[in-house]
């Protein structure tokens, strides 16, 4: 906003007094003007439409719209992008900072089970075989929510629950969650939003945000998240996560690779 009111205040003393205290008036309020007709402004500022429209001129501009586009450019455009940024700046602190925890909590527990069903099924697959090259404590649960929710009665304490589930919510991943914590097991989700059901009964929660643009959801940002945790986890590891990995690419290589 600095230099849009020092190119209104350069132009102040060549002003007639009444345009002088027109321009004051347009000064103080000046946040206003992309909400207000030329006419509002003219009465607020106590003077004519034609001598704001002369103003206007004055200053460099083309007329009022032109002022008006101006002063939201230089104000409203800026302030929002500050936030915007901010907000992005705040959201990625957080992911990182839920990225650490979800590393500390998997390279500490004994073992862990990893849930999906319905379309967060992928999820779930992808992280265990990603996982097991390293974890041998790596355990797919089975694809019946009622199978996996007696697999819990035999966790103990010690164990982890890792559970996917984005919008629409699957009702066995919830039910799951809910028994887990009755159980007191520790249990970690993969959701998309912080208010989501797995979110608000779980111990720990990474937030995902899915979006869908035309007929399907964008799940790759998940598929990025639990990359970024199994990296974390490794580098948590160091020298033995690397090892592991060589191992299994090494045996791999042995059978002449993947069919």
């Amino acid at each position: 906003m600095s230099e849009l009111i020092q190119k209104i205040k350069f132009h102040h003393n060549q002003l007639s007094p009444k345009l002088k205290l027109a321009s004051e008036y347009i000064l103080i309020d000046i946040s206003q003007i992309p909400f207000q007709t030329i006419r509002e402004t003219a009465k607020k500022a106590k003077v004519s439409v034609l001598t704001i429209s002369r103003l206007n001129k004055i200053w460099g501009f083309r007329g009022y719209s032109d002022f008006q586009l101006s002063v939201k450019n230089n104000y409203y455009s800026s302030k929002e992008n500050n936030i915007k940024n901010n907000f992005i700046e705040v959201k990625n602190t957080e992911l990182k900072t839920s990225i650490s925890v979800a590393a500390k909590l998997l390279t500490e527990s004994d073992s862990i089970y990893i849930s999906g069903f319905r379309s967060a099924k992928s999820f779930a697959l992808y992280m265990n075989y990603m996982g097991r090259m390293v974890f041998d404590n790596f355990y797919l649960m089975p694809d019946s929510g009622l199978s996996a929710a007696q697999d819990l009665a035999r966790l103990r304490k010690k164990n982890l629950l890792v559970a996917f589930s984005t919008t629409p919510y699957s009702t066995e991943t919830v039910k799951l969650i809910k028994t887990a914590k009755s159980l007191n097991i520790t249990t970690l989700s993969f959701t998309d939003s912080s208010i989501s059901p797995l979110a608000q009964h779980s111990d720990f929660y990474i937030e995902v945000p899915i979006s869908k643009e035309n007929k399907l959801y964008k799940m790759a940002p998940m598929i990025t998240v639990i990359e970024d945790v199994l990296e974390k986890c490794f580098e948590i590891l160091g020298v033995e996560a690397d090892n592991k990995i060589n191992y299994f690419a090494e045996r791999i290589k042995a059978i002449n690779g993947y069919w």
